[in-house]
Order: structure tokens, then C-alpha cells, then sequence
């Protein structure tokens, strides 16, 4: 996994949907969550669509399969013993056993199912290493404001 330019992740990709995947009631472990909802504030772009599907991604697999995207990004928490706050970027297959076990099995499933219905969408894993499960924490707040003016800038 590597920091890579969400400019460069993006691209060219005219539609663009973010998975939004975590647990509000577990601290950092809310991150994809807490960051598709500041997106849903901050964006404006029509083909730009953040969803916060919490902790159940397979909610959101219809909405997604509709507005058939060029590009779906995963916003999860990712366990990879890297420095709390710091956003990476990966290819599910290189991601997912790094994913909470909380989280996945059904995002496993789920991301198959949308492949075979959306060939040609290409998917990233955008990470964030959670620091504490009781509370938010500054570094934590400060990768999801950096992440929302960058995408922001990119997609707006």
C-alpha cells in the first residue's frame, strides 16, 4: 500500500461513487462513514456520489450498480500498523485482509458482486489507520479534512 494522489486515483474518471464504510459508535473505526457524510456536505459535482453505507456496504450496491460509475472508491478503516491518520491507497485484493473483521465478509462479498455487475468500474481501497475504538481522535479529524479539500478541489 502506498500514499498515491487521489488526483492521480481519480483521473479521468468522469463518475465517480465513495463508499463510505465504518462504525460511528467506534471511534476512528467511523472512518468511511464520517468521511462520506462531509463529503455529502462539502461536494457538489451531481457526478460525484458519496454514500455512507456504515457498516453494511451491501445497502448501497443497487444505488451504485444505477448510477454506474467509472470509479468506486472504498473509504474503510485498514488495521496495517501504519501511523494513525495517514490515508493510503491499495487494490482491494491488497487490502481487504487489512479491513476490521467487522466489516469484511459482507464487503468481500459485496465488492465481488458489484464487479460482475460493473466490469468495467475500477475500485480502490482509500485507508485510514484508526488510533482509538472509544473516541475520535485529532488525527483522525485531520486526515478526513485534508481528504474532503482534496477531493473537493478535484471533483468540485
Amino acid at each position: 500500500m502506498e500514499a498515491v494522489s487521489l488526483r492521480d486515483v481519480i483521473g479521468k474518471a468522469r463518475r465517480v461513487v465513495l463508499w463510505g464504510i465504518g462504525n460511528e459508535k467506534k471511534g476512528d473505526y467511523g472512518f468511511g462513514a464520517y468521511l462520506a457524510e462531509a463529503l455529502m456536505i462539502a461536494v457538489r459535482n451531481p457526478n460525484f456520489l458519496p454514500l455512507n453505507c456504515r457498516g453494511v456496504p451491501e445497502s448501497q450496491a443497487g444505488v451504485t450498480v444505477r448510477f454506474a460509475p467509472e470509479l468506486l472508491i472504498v473509504a474503510v478503516p485498514l488495521e496495517i500498523g501504519a501511523e494513525p491518520g495517514k490515508p493510503v491507497v491499495a487494490e482491494p485484493q491488497e487490502a481487504l485482509e487489512d479491513v476490521p473483521e467487522e466489516f469484511r465478509p459482507q464487503l468481500e462479498v459485496t465488492l465481488r458482486h458489484v464487479s460482475e455487475l460493473l466490469p468495467r468500474t475500477k475500485i480502490v481501497v482509500l485507508g485510514c489507520q484508526p488510533k482509538s475504538e472509544r473516541t475520535v481522535s485529532e488525527e483522525l479529524r485531520n486526515c478526513i479534512t485534508s481528504l474532503v479539500l482534496e477531493l473537493k478541489k478535484i471533483v468540485d
